[in-house]
Order: C-alpha cells, then sequence, then structure tokens
C-alpha cells in the first residue's frame, strides 16, 4: 500500500511547475514525468507484454512529441519540451488475466524498477500501479530526439529489456515466464485414483492439482543458474473415513490430522509453501474435513526439466466418530495410502 501511496505521490512531485494557470505552457525539465489525461490515452506504438514473476504488462509507446496540449494532461495544462529535449509518451496497464498467474507460488512483495533509456539519458520511472484498472498514460520528459529508446525492467535482480522502436525483447532469466501454457494451470483432479479405496474401506477423500508449472522464479527468488523450478500445487481433503465388516456393521471416522509426503525421483521439494486458506487447515470441525493445500517447489535442471511422475503418501491420524451393529471398533487409529501421479501428460 505504501508503494502505491508514493506512486500517487511521485507523479505530481514530478511535475511540481504544472501548477501554473492559463493557456500557457507549463515549465518542465528533463527527467519529469507528466500524467496524460486519459489512463489509456495512447492507444497507436506497438503493443507489447511484458511478463514479469508477479503479472503481465502490457505497453505502447508512441513516436516522441514537442508538446501535449492543454486536453492531453491531467493538470489540463500545456506542456512543451524544452529546447533539444521531446516527450515521450508511454501507456502501460497490467493484464488483469495474466497477472498473478502463479499466484503463491511466487510469494513476493517486490515491485519491478523501470528505466526509460535513450541515446542520451536515462531516466527512472514510477512502478507500475498494480491496482490501476484502467492503465496509466504519461510523457516522459527526455534530452535529444529519443530515437532510440526502450525501457529496462528489473525485477528482483533480473532485467529485461524492451526496445520502444522495434517491440523486440531482451528477457534473460525471465525467458521461461513466457513458455508458461495457460492449460498447466488448471485446476486437476486427481482423486479418480484408488487412494484408500477397497473392499472394506469407503473414504469421502479428494484430491486436485495444479501444475506442473516451470518457472525460474519462485518462493521469492530467482533459481540458481541452469535451473528452473518445477512447482505443483496439491490439494487433499478427507471428509469421512468409514470402515465395514461387510456383514452390516461399520464405523465412521473423522481426521485429526495428516501428513503429506510428495516426492520426485526419491527427492522431496526444496520448498513447500502454504496456500494459505481453508485448504491448508486440518481439522476444520464446523465442516469435518481435513485439508492439506501446498505450493511443491522442486529445483531442476534447465536442460532436462520435465522431471517425474509424483509420488505421495497421505497419512491420516483418525478419531471414532460414530458406529453401528456389533462392530467395536477402536478410538483412534491412523489410515495411510500411496500413490504415483503422472504430471507430465499432454
Amino acid at each position: 500500500m505504501l508503494a502505491r501511496i508514493a506512486l500517487a505521490s511521485i507523479l505530481v512531485v514530478l511535475t511540481p511547475s504544472l501548477a501554473a494557470c492559463g493557456d500557457e505552457a507549463a515549465e518542465i525539465a528533463d527527467g519529469d514525468v507528466v500524467r496524460a489525461r486519459a489512463d489509456d490515452q495512447f492507444t497507436s506504438g506497438r503493443r507489447t507484454t511484458i511478463t514479469l514473476p508477479i503479472g503481465q504488462l502490457l505497453v505502447r509507446a508512441p513516436k516522441p512529441v514537442d508538446e501535449a496540449a492543454a486536453d492531453e494532461t491531467r493538470s489540463r495544462e500545456a506542456v512543451s519540451a524544452p529546447s533539444g529535449s521531446v516527450l515521450v509518451p508511454i501507456t502501460w496497464q497490467w493484464d488483469t488475466w495474466g497477472s498473478d498467474r502463479l499466484g503463491g507460488i511466487v510469494d513476493t512483495r517486490d515491485t519491478p524498477h523501470v528505466d526509460l533509456v535513450t541515446e542520451d539519458g536515462r531516466y527512472r520511472l514510477p512502478p507500475p500501479d498494480q491496482d490501476a484498472v484502467g492503465g496509466e498514460s504519461f510523457y516522459v520528459v527526455v534530452a535529444g530526439k529519443a530515437e532510440e529508446r526502450s525501457l529496462e525492467i528489473d525485477f528482483d535482480g533480473e532485467t529485461q529489456t524492451l526496445d520502444l522502436v522495434t517491440g523486440d525483447r531482451e528477457e534473460g532469466r525471465a525467458a521461461a515466464l513466457y513458455d508458461i501454457d495457460e492449460e498447466r494451470l488448471r485446476k486437476k483432479d486427481c482423486s479418480k485414483e484408488t487412494w484408500f479405496e477397497s473392499r472394506t474401506v469407503s473414504a469421502e477423500f479428494s484430491c486436485a492439482l495444479i501444475g506442473p508449472v516451470l518457472t525460474p522464479y519462485a518462493a521469492g527468488e530467482w533459481a540458481p543458474d541452469g535451473s528452473l523450478w518445477l512447482a505443483v500445487t496439491l490439494s487433499t481433503e478427507m471428509r469421512i473415513y468409514g470402515e465395514t465388516n461387510l456383514f452390516g456393521t461399520g464405523a465412521r471416522y473423522l481426521a485429526t490430522d495428516v501428513k503429506v509426503r510428495p516426492e520426485i525421483d526419491g527427492e522431496r521439494p526444496d520448498l513447500e509453501l502454504s496456500t494459505e486458506d481453508d485448504a491448508d487447515v486440518c481439522p476444520i470441525r464446523s465442516k469435518y474435513t481435513c485439508g492439506w493445500s501446498k505450493h511443491l517447489l522442486f529445483e531442476v535442471p534447465e536442460d532436462d526439466p520435465e522431471q517425474g511422475p509424483l509420488d505421495l503418501e497421505v497419512t491420516y491420524r483418525l478419531v471414532l466418530n460414530n458406529s453401528w451393529g456389533n462392530w467395536d471398533p477402536p478410538r483412534r487409529q491412523r489410515a495411510s495410502a500411496e500413490e504415483t501421479l503422472k504430471i507430465w501428460m499432454d
């Protein structure tokens, strides 16, 4: 929240001279940022997407201009570039569909640092506001003609470059972010496996999987050189665990605790991050449920990242809820299941 408040302040502070009255052009200097009147004011120029760990930024940047009329600025004051300088117009907006695609996998509060770079200078810009629904449009005052102009977007120490003239991108270590398939981010049911089911056991058990996703950034850090993060979000839930002797007697149990042991090729995850919602709470007594939900991160080699399958062992502690017939069940017991999930099915 502080960063967003600071953004609004910067956009005002950088242009104090816009308080001038009348139709005269306000005085501005190189490096000033002048807010355009409309949030999505600039529709010409190449539309390019920059993918960051925290989302996708859509950018448009028309050709530089010498001045902006009063009806083109937020202050409703005409502005003219100083002699030997120009105004570089930029519109950018977070893509509401593409942003926060990786959710809790990223687990960071970092924001991008953006510089506008021309043949004659470098200018730090206020960071894009992720809450600006309509986008943000502004002019940047730069020295020279800005015939060469680009944005350098640094996120947590790694920089991408966007050429505003050609639309070309240098993605660097962020390249793998552009390869993430939306299909991989869809939740898939993994309850159809046998799990606890047998002739004498009937469990109200569910399993859901998101991924696998190969990302260069997760848990607030870039993967080590030569590696990627293989991320899987796994959720399990036990409601009722029932047993019967097949002769009309049986018992129902509720889960009070759960342990899940995930492995790929015999290796445990490098990191496990809670989804931090009710899906990762056990027990929820009002719902008679026991949930476990984690983002699992495995470091895998960049040149051979499709590791798998995912081996799982799930163990519940159970307490007797009720029984019927002549059944004399133990008050407490444990129930375990093992399954192997093929995570790279096309």
